[in-house]
């Protein structure tokens, strides 16, 4: 079963501390639209703005969703998070870069000198045409919402978690 969609409010105070209030709604994902649902934070919002005396400084929304049974149901042998696939794009009108992190890569995508293998038509290759050319409906952007219009570089970047070390430690 999915967790509720929440509604967050960011609220700033005089001195410019902040604070969120949160919200968890349900509503019919199959009959509303996502200008609807923003429509409702907003209202909520509006409700909350009265009450507050700080301001509002941004709201979002997180729809928790299911995976898709077509998906892997249990992880691969020998992958680790900590393990990932780390690949800049070249974003259209920009020379800074937009990273894009995929942690826990498959350890048969990886090759024997350490780098990621970039096959034509393989599933690397496969993802990032799709970052590239995007859906019928979603398009991968930077976060000033430029294209990312193409593969500039890829690694294996070795990011240490938190916690992590506590959960490898054996008992004996």
């Amino acid at each position: 079963m999915p967790s509720p969609t929440i509604f967050s409010y960011s609220i700033e105070d005089e001195n410019g501390e902040t604070a969120t209030a949160v919200l968890y709604v349900a509503y019919n994902a199959a009959t509303q639209t996502v200008a609807a649902l923003l429509g409702s934070a907003a209202a909520f919002g509006g409700a909350i703005d009265a009450v507050t005396g700080g301001k509002i400084t941004e709201f979002n929304i997180k729809i928790p969703a299911l995976p898709d049974p077509a998906w892997k149901a249990a992880a691969l042998a020998d992958s680790d998070v900590q393990k990932s696939l780390l690949e800049n794009f070249n974003v259209a009108d920009s020379i800074y870069p937009q990273d894009f992190l995929v942690p826990a890569i498959n350890p048969a995508l990886v090759g024997t000198d350490g780098q990621p293998i970039l096959t034509p038509a393989g599933p690397i290759d496969t993802m990032n045409g799709l970052i590239v050319a995007g859906t019928a409906n979603t398009f991968p952007n930077n976060r000033f919402l430029l294209d990312l219009i193409s593969l500039r570089d890829a690694g294996i970047t070795f990011r240490k978690r938190k916690g992590s070390l506590a959960k490898s430690r054996v008992n004996a």
